[in-house]
């Protein structure tokens, strides 16, 4: 945690931990509108098949794809995404390769997520991935999983879905337990990784930009530039304040047409601190 605190404050940022919130990223300096206050790329990803359509898993492309010939799995447009991807999806592949072809077809891209989590991290203790201050397996064990606060329905599924991560990792140092909370961990903190125009093209895990809280009055907003999580700075962010990134789908100009999805503090497990009691009473909540 030292290393990522040196280097965020080269950036212009802290982690702090506060008694109701946990962890917090605060400016310690001055931001302007439209700054690009920090910017992450994914530690695992993993593509959406949106309406059937497959995706390159190297920049979630749709054109010029070609399946893995092993695994049947993984899509690449071309020699330079396979080539990216190839430390990671060369563990994965050899994994997946021995489940019956029946059984690939479960292989969801959450699962696909928590497979790739455990090899970067076997790929980062072996030294083949290099582990820096902003992408290592520590970061992911600091994160929270609020599993003590998860139906008892929805443990049950991630304990099948970890049942299934065993099954085709069976490496000696994981157990059912780990890889549950794993998948509680990303629920909470992975985000869907959208093109300019909010189109959902995979799943990603952002550690550092995962600090951030929500809010419904934020300072920052979070976009994409590829598969790289890029927070830039709405208003001015001053001195020592903490950075919320906008969890409000703005359609119109009406206040009729701005939504709180209810899932947002289901789903995330946010605190009602976060959201303004007149927000609660003035706008409409729908359902994504």
């Amino acid at each position: 945690m030292d290393e990522l605190q040196t280097t965020l404050s080269a950036r212009g940022l802290s982690v702090s931990t506060l008694p109701d919130k946990g962890r917090c990223l605060f400016a310690t300096r001055d931001f302007r509108p439209g700054e690009i206050v920090i910017s992450e790329k994914p530690y695992v990803w993993a593509p959406n098949k949106s309406g059937g359509e497959s995706r390159c898993d190297g920049c979630f492309g749709t054109s010029n794809l070609k399946k893995c010939s092993a695994c049947q799995v993984a899509w690449y447009c071309g020699s330079s995404c396979q080539k990216e991807d190839w430390k990671l999806h060369r563990l994965e592949c050899a994994a997946l390769s021995k489940l019956h072809k029946d059984r690939r077809k479960s292989v969801t891209p959450s699962i696909r997520l928590v497979l790739r989590l455990y090899l970067r991290r076997k790929l980062e203790a072996e030294g083949v991935i290099p582990a820096t201050a902003m992408e290592n397996y520590k970061l992911v064990e600091a994160l929270v999983s609020h599993m003590s606060d998860i139906e008892e329905k929805q443990l049950v599924l991630y304990a099948q879905m970890a049942n299934l991560v065993n099954l085709i990792l069976q490496l000696p140092d994981i157990n059912i337990k780990e890889i549950a909370e794993n998948f509680s961990k990303l629920a909470c903190n992975a985000h869907t990784i959208c093109d300019s125009e909010l189109r959902p093209l995979g799943n990603g895990l952002f550690p550092v930009v995962s600090i951030i809280n929500h809010s419904c009055l934020p300072n920052s907003v979070l976009v994409f530039e590829g598969k790289s999580a890029v927070v830039r700075a709405v208003q001015h962010i001053s001195k020592d304040s903490e950075r919320y990134w906008d969890s409000v789908s703005v359609t119109s100009n009406s206040p009729k047409s701005l939504y709180v999805c209810p899932v947002l503090p289901e789903h995330y497990l946010f605190p009602s601190a976060f959201y303004p009691s007149y927000w609660l009473k003035s706008f409409q909540y729908v359902p994504l």
